[in-house]
């Protein structure tokens, strides 16, 4: 069952490929860079300005208010799963 969180996505190294920065259940961010396919946004991000988007994602373990959650990719800073709060679960348009 795939949902989206929230992210801002700025252009990344190589074509096709996008940088993205989310935030966890703490606030502390975390960024990884993703192929358009897991992302969406209405505006194609340009070199020195970011947009915001959604990012996919897949739910996993639930206590109380937090779920953890995989990416699409590793991030630079966890590896492949960050922990969000509930209420960061977002569905496609």
């Amino acid at each position: 069952m795939e949902k989206w969180l929230d992210c801002t996505i700025t252009p990344g190294q190589f074509s096709g490929e996008y940088a993205v920065q989310g935030e966890m259940f703490d606030a502390t961010d975390f960024s990884l860079f993703a192929p358009k396919k897991d992302l969406i946004f209405d505006e194609e991000p340009a070199t020195g300005k970011s947009v915001k988007g959604l990012i996919r994602i897949v739910p996993g373990a639930q206590k109380e208010d937090l779920v953890m959650v995989s990416l699409p990719r590793p991030t630079f800073e966890n590896g492949r799963t960050v922990t969000i709060r509930k209420k960061q679960l977002r569905e496609a348009n």
